[in-house]
């Protein structure tokens, strides 16, 4: 093993399904570089063999990450939980369309919604501080991708419906109805009813 200099951690075994994707993911966190730090430092080069982003971890955070691995399965139960109080609070709401997520094999990290009027219903939420959101604007409307842009009418339709709802693993069911209490209002305000 290698010597880690700031920002780049260890690398645990539990988290590799195969050393092909183990080493595909070392390729592309370290700008499409193979060699390890070591074999670099005794180099006067080294070789990019394709894509790569930059994603090592300072220390810190790779130290605040390990930590918090200790509360993961609390996370998990608290997400999974808090996501079926939106699905049966939201469930009462005419109009409102809950983005589904299969919660035996995934752990939500947004609850979605798609909603009529989305931006006037964002605006009363927003007006009355309910955190919500837009997650996420479409990909191929973005500048970044424009050379590649063509024209997507039901992305673009649901991305004028699409809410993010507040979602944290430190929300109450209490916040959760708050929340689509105030959806409801809402919904009337902007619909006219």
């Amino acid at each position: 093993m290698d010597h880690e200099g700031p920002g780049e951690a260890a690398e645990p075994d539990r988290c590799r399904d195969t050393p092909e994707e183990a080493a595909t993911v070392r390729r592309l966190r370290m700008l499409g570089v193979t060699q390890p730090r070591s074999e670099r430092a005794e180099a006067t080069s080294y070789q990019v063999e394709g894509f790569g982003l930059r994603y090592q971890l300072s220390s810190i955070n790779a130290a605040i990450g390990l930590k918090q691995l200790d509360h993961f399965d609390t996370t998990v139960r608290s997400r999974r939980h808090l996501w079926r109080a939106y699905s049966d609070a939201l469930g009462e709401l005419e109009g409102v369309t809950l983005v589904d997520v299969d919660l035996d094999r995934t752990v939500p990290h947004l609850c979605q919604v798609r909603v009529p009027y989305r931006d006037q219903v964002f605006a009363h939420l927003r007006a009355r501080d309910i955190g919500v959101g837009v997650h996420y604007p479409p990909n191929h409307l973005q500048p970044a991708f424009a050379r590649w842009t063509r024209d997507l009418p039901a992305t673009e339709r649901l991305s004028r419906e699409i809410l993010s709802l507040p979602f944290h693993q430190h929300l109450t069911e209490a916040d959760v109805r708050r929340v689509v209490t105030a959806l409801g209002h809402a919904l009337k305000a902007a619909g006219g009813r």
